[in-house]
């Protein structure tokens, strides 16, 4: 089911799982890709603001009024390449190894682990150009796969495999992204994006009971952080 396919009403109401599922792959969207009209619309179409507003208990700023403004989406472009790009260093960094690493350097040794553990678990991404996979728009569409599949087999090790990701891989440095993210971000749009992130996350480690495993962040300087 696309996303523009699923809508909000006082008669039908997201279940739990399809949430999650679309919450994450509209996050995916935005991190990963530049804004485009189509994607806005989907957006807007789906009432998933007023969700995130009712099931997250969030405040957010964004209206579906202003996405569907025509100066919306160059700003949200300018703001996504200022955030995620960057004409120099991006704002919100979104690579883990970046947090991870002393130098801050891309492709480190915690990206070649998550490369590992992917491929033990049957995750490839199909990318058109280059980009390291603990980008956090591929992290997110990672964890849907790895929802999905233990939805359908309820099989112990898949759920192991979703407590491995997000202890080892992904909530290390995932909450230090969402604070840079609202901190930097231009539009209330992003500034929105970066608390739903946070909150989801959240809510998926006290669903599957994680343990964060504690690492050293190395970004922002120290002078830098929000």
């Amino acid at each position: 089911m696309s996303l523009g396919e699923v809508m909000l009403s006082e008669r039908k109401k997201y279940p739990d799982n399809e949430f999650m599922d679309v919450s994450l792959k509209i996050l995916y969207h935005f991190f990963y890709f530049e804004p485009s009209q189509v994607l806005l619309q989907k957006l807007v179409e789906s009432q998933l603001l007023e969700y995130w507003r009712r099931y997250l208990v969030i405040e957010l700023n964004t209206s579906d009024e202003w996405l569907s403004e025509p100066a919306c989406l160059a700003c949200l472009q300018a703001d996504h390449l200022a955030l995620f790009v960057g004409l120099g260093m991006p704002e919100s960094m979104p690579w883990g190894s970046v947090y991870l690493h002393e130098d801050n350097l891309l492709l480190q040794e915690s990206t070649y682990l998550l490369e590992s553990f992917l491929r033990r678990h049957g995750l490839i991404f199909q990318l058109k150009e280059r980009q390291p996979v603990d980008h956090i728009g591929l992290c997110l569409s990672a964890l849907v796969h790895l929802l999905r599949r233990y939805r359908i087999t309820a099989d112990p090790g898949d759920q192991r495999a979703i407590v491995e990701f997000l202890s080892i891989h992904l909530l290390p440095w995932g909450g230090r992204f969402c604070s840079l993210l609202i901190a930097h971000a231009k539009t209330p749009f992003y500034q929105d994006l970066g608390k739903v992130t946070r909150q989801l996350l959240l809510n998926l480690q006290r669903e599957y009971q994680v343990s964060v495993e504690q690492k050293k962040l190395y970004w922002p300087p120290i002078s830098g952080r929000p």
